[in-house]
């Protein structure tokens, strides 16, 4: 099947989801032709290693919880409301307290524009055993809670860009590089010892804790004292905070470039009690003290950097911007379709 077909075949199958609350389609495409399905378990059996898999809009079920144990690429459509008005955002969930698994064996998966809502936790692994996932990659997508590791040290590797932690993130000795996110409802917790970078990203009412090494570079902490507690060999420099100290029950630290004593009302255009929602603007006050004050000249905060945080959390497919499909075909027998779309930078 040529690239054409594949496209039209995948564009069909997506864009018709949010028609209907059980037409949630995925696209397995890999060394073979495309193949779509309803069930994310069956899309899963069916993938081969490195496939990747399309998600529509809407909710998909693991009731029984899922766990992954081979490298795949999750594409979904979004997790802002805003930005997938037309797909819906797309959801990953299970039943009760089951959790998502990524196992050692899926080292190397990447996962973009999707929530994950498991009505447990995402975890690597179910033991010491199998935790240590490498290479993992979540482009704008959203958590509840992420455990990276069971017992220390685990050697797993991680990256975020761009995602949103709406109940902390624990590193379990685990790696990770963390870049233009929020974190919200929870620390980060237990970066030991391979430790933790955390760059140009907003830490909202709570703290980086119990964690070494860790490098943390132009972020705004609005945590209300100081906001890195019992941590040893921290490299921190460029950072907003909004207390008088930035050390608690800590050693063998380093500090440059802090601004001090700026409360959120200070610091954002519009957020002020301290809990992330999708109509928060966390772009910088225009007299913000943190304007230009990176250390890279540009912002502190989601918006510095010579590639600053996406309005809207769009994924790098195709974005969008209105779908009309006719009920029925025309009397030549063809389904007329209207789509409109903006090609999306990575």
């Amino acid at each position: 099947m040529n690239h054409r077909s594949t496209l039209v075949l995948a564009v069909t199958a997506l864009l018709c989801a949010p028609a209907d609350a059980q037409l949630e389609r995925i696209v397995v495409q890999g060394s073979g032709a495309p193949q779509v399905f309803t069930s994310i378990y069956d899309a899963v059996a069916a993938a081969q290693p490195n496939d990747k898999l399309y998600f529509s809009g809407g909710t998909f079920l693991a009731d029984s919880g899922l766990t992954l144990t081979m490298p795949l690429h999750f594409i979904g459509a979004g997790i802002h409301p805003d930005s997938s008005s037309v797909t819906m955002s797309t959801t990953l969930t299970t039943n009760g307290s089951s959790d998502i698994t990524f196992m050692t064996s899926a080292s190397g998966s990447s996962f973009t524009g999707i929530i994950f809502n498991p009505g447990g936790e995402v975890y690597y692994g179910t033991n010491g055993t199998d935790d240590d996932a490498v290479n993992m990659v979540f482009e704008r997508c959203s958590f509840k809670f992420v455990r990276l590791g069971w017992v220390e040290p685990s050697t797993s590797s991680s990256t975020f860009n761009e995602c949103i932690f709406f109940g902390g993130v624990g590193g379990y000795g685990g790696a990770a590089t963390m870049d233009r996110c929020v974190v919200q409802g929870g620390p980060l917790n237990i970066f030991r010892p391979s430790g933790l970078v955390l760059r140009n990203s907003v830490v909202l009412s709570n703290r980086l804790q119990n964690s070494q090494n860790a490098i943390v570079q132009n972020c705004v902490f609005t945590y209300n004292g100081a906001p890195l507690w019992q941590v040893s060999g921290v490299q921190i420099t460029d950072c907003i905070i909004n207390s008088a100290g930035m050390f608690s029950n800590s050693g063998g630290n380093t500090e440059t470039n802090t601004i001090y004593s700026q409360t959120p009302a200070m610091t954002f255009v519009s957020e002020t009690n301290g809990t992330y929602e999708f109509t928060d603007d966390l772009h910088l006050l225009p007299g913000s003290p943190g304007v230009n004050a990176g250390n890279d000249g540009t912002d502190i905060g989601l918006y510095g950097t010579s590639s600053p945080y996406k309005p809207g959390n769009v994924p790098y497919n195709p974005h969008y911007r209105s779908a009309i499909v006719a009920p029925a075909t025309n009397p030549n027998g063809e389904l007329p379709v209207n789509i409109r779309v903006a090609a999306q930078p990575q």
